[in-house]
């Protein structure tokens, strides 16, 4: 099989008609592939995995975290591939996909309750989200933590939103990939310029004691945190 330029008035064993980033195949060449394809094989991937019947969560809306909470973790995460099929308890009404969607923004919005103490905005400025330090006073945030993982991959798989997005070093550590310093410059611009000027300067100079500790305000009590082993005695 081959094609003819009318262009350069040649034949040709490639589709002229094709962009550079395309094979012959008509697939995007390697590590040119545009989002759009990818989202496009991630959605075909998970219908393709995708479980007959539905899977039935029932909830409050006055106890809507708490409702969602003690049911997706009673549910196999296999089970979670089936179609959801939400109901709003004293509500009449079949879900075609809208209360699903309903369901993905409230709760959304219910992790940000500081009853929980899971997250916090960056900054005030940026008002994407990221762990809450003082997370640890909830006994129970590991397990809070693996349930949020659940909703995201859900929303993920099922192709709905959620009202929140979180910091680049969050979703890099999700997917297990290294964070740099120019990651936090979008996160505390002050807090990164100030360790951009510590790492082109000698400290020494400046006598600035700093040492490889670092203090935290947590619910208005200051502590002091090692950055590695025996650092709050060791010089920068």
């Amino acid at each position: 099989r081959y094609f003819v330029d009318h262009n350069s008035k040649n034949t040709t064993f490639n589709d002229p008609r094709l962009p550079a980033s395309y094979d012959p195949s008509g697939n995007p060449v390697r590590y040119q592939r545009s989002f759009r394809w990818k989202l496009a094989q991630f959605r075909n991937l998970c219908l393709a995995n995708a479980l007959p019947t539905h899977v039935k969560l029932s909830v409050n809306r006055q106890n809507l975290f708490e409702d969602s909470f003690n049911q997706i973790m009673r549910i196999q995460p296999y089970d979670l591939r089936r179609r959801l099929y939400i109901i709003f308890r004293g509500e009449e009404g079949l879900d075609y996909g809208g209360l699903a969607r309903e369901w993905f923004f409230l709760l959304s919005h219910e992790i940000l309750n500081p009853m929980y103490c899971l997250f916090e905005y960056a900054n005030k400025n940026n008002y994407c989200l990221q762990i809450n330090p003082a997370s640890e006073i909830n006994p129970d945030h590991l397990t809070y933590f693996k349930f949020v993982g659940r909703v995201i991959a859900m929303a993920l798989y099922h192709g709905k939103f959620i009202d929140n997005g979180f910091t680049l070093p969050f979703y890099k550590r999700m997917l297990n990939k290294p964070c740099r310093l120019q990651d936090l410059q979008n996160i505390d611009p002050e807090f990164y310029n100030s360790l951009v000027w510590v790492k082109d300067n000698d400290v020494e100079e400046s006598g600035l004691d700093v040492v490889f500790s670092a203090d935290y305000d947590l619910l208005g009590k200051l502590q002091t945190y090692e950055l590695k082993p025996g650092g709050i005695d060791i010089p920068v």
